[in-house]
């Protein structure tokens, strides 16, 4: 086995940039690809070009081989039917702006095919209904990308946000791989309607305070915050994101009351020994692909909504333990690991819930309890609460790593 072949392989892997639309359903996504392939497969000239660049973006995009076969034959047989399909399906501007990226980016290699190419540009921009304003956007931005013009990149980017339009983060660097732009906040308050949206790098020195029926959604976004998030009914909601910390306010980051569904998905939070990441005293919580570290002073989350799911996440260096279940709630935490945790009780683990409690698949590693539960901590021995198929290594004090829990509900391997 070459080995420096091998690791090439996998930083070519880790480097490469899936398309936007990537995690969209195959349906949609072939519809998709048949708009581009009108420009890229739909003309002689546009197909000596074009196709190797279109080739990759179907790559990117994740497309099956069934559906490219299909895209050259229903363009040669059927276009006027599937044409229709995708402007029915690619209908909201989020998903325009983004096709119109692709297209630009191909049009940018025609030079035989250019005047063909230019046509099908301008159909699409019609046809979507651009305003002169968009237009103009992409225009500007895709003239910066050609010439690697950062700034002129942002200005035109600042232009388009001043004349009341926006465009997804992701899609601008997708368009333009070497663009970067980052906003700052002051304190932040979010009222009643209002819908803020972080998708690209932030930095908050303060706290954001989200009234009843506003919205925070942390998506794509690199954040780096000092304060916390406090709402009273509003709704928050975390993707695909990187949060550090660097200063709290309060004793958790982020402070939900009276908050109906709260979702936290492949996201990486750092809360630098700061604090604990959230107390939510109500609703729902669902954490899956994410990984919550360094917390002090308080549990990494603490709950007492109606049902918790926690699902393939990671905890590690939690200071005060990992999690925390109180009134009634109802969780299910599974394929879960938790690392180097230390807490009085339940050193992973504390719940005095009366709501049925299943930890399924876990790891528990390095984790301490000053007194019981090394890992996981009952406060009521109670049927309805189980930890099965789980593996407890490095464990302080060696007896009971699972307390109060009737041996029948009891699958564990110890190392």
């Amino acid at each position: 086995m070459d080995i420096l072949d091998y690791l090439k392989k996998r930083q070519s892997e880790l480097e490469y940039i899936s398309h936007p639309m990537a995690d969209r359903d195959e349906s949609y996504k072939y519809l998709y690809c048949f708009g581009l392939g009108v420009m890229a497969v739909g003309n002689m000239k546009a197909i000596t070009e074009i196709q190797t660049y279109f080739d990759t973006v179907l790559d990117s995009i994740y497309i099956s081989q069934k559906s490219r076969n299909q895209i050259i034959v229903d363009i040669n047989n059927y276009f006027e039917f599937r044409i229709a399909e995708f402007f029915k399906c690619v209908k909201t501007k989020e998903e325009q702006y983004c096709f119109m990226a692709d297209i630009y980016k191909m049009y940018r290699l025609s030079l035989w095919s250019q005047e063909y190419c230019h046509g099908i540009l301008n159909n699409y921009l019609k046809v979507f209904r651009f305003s002169d304003a968009e237009c103009d956007f992409f225009e500007k931005f895709n003239e910066a990308a050609q010439a690697n013009n950062l700034a002129q990149a942002i200005e035109c980017y600042m232009q388009f946000k001043k004349e009341g339009y926006d465009i997804g983060y992701q899609i601008l660097v997708y368009f333009f791989p070497e663009f970067r732009v980052e906003e700052s906040y002051d304190d932040l308050t979010i009222e009643a309607g209002r819908t803020v949206i972080f998708d690209k790098p932030v930095v908050v020195n303060g706290d954001i305070n989200i009234e009843r029926g506003g919205s925070l959604l942390i998506h794509g976004a690199y954040l780096r915050m000092n304060g916390c998030i406090s709402t009273r009914g509003g709704r928050v909601q975390i993707r695909n994101a990187r949060v550090r910390i660097e200063g709290c306010t309060g004793k958790y980051w982020l402070n939900l009351e009276k908050t109906a569904v709260v979702h936290i998905e492949s996201s990486y939070i750092d809360c630098g020994m700061l604090c604990g990441l959230l107390r939510q005293e109500s609703g729902r919580l669902i954490v899956s692909e994410s990984e919550i570290r360094r917390t002090k002073d308080a549990r990494a989350i603490s709950f007492g909504g109606s049902s918790f799911i926690l699902d393939n996440s990671g905890f590690y260096n939690n200071r005060a333990g990992s999690l925390e279940l109180f009134g009634a709630a109802m969780a299910a935490i599974s394929r879960c690991s938790f690392n180097d945790n230390t807490a009085e009780y339940g050193g992973a683990v504390q719940s005095e819930s009366i709501g049925n409690v299943k930890i399924e698949n876990c790891g528990f590693n390095r984790c301490e309890a000053k007194y019981l539960g090394s890992a996981v901590y009952f406060k009521y021995e109670k049927f309805g609460q189980h930890v099965r198929n789980c593996l407890c290594d490095g464990r302080v004090p060696e007896k009971d790593q699972i307390f109060n829990v009737y041996d029948d509900d009891l699958e564990l391997k110890i190392r």
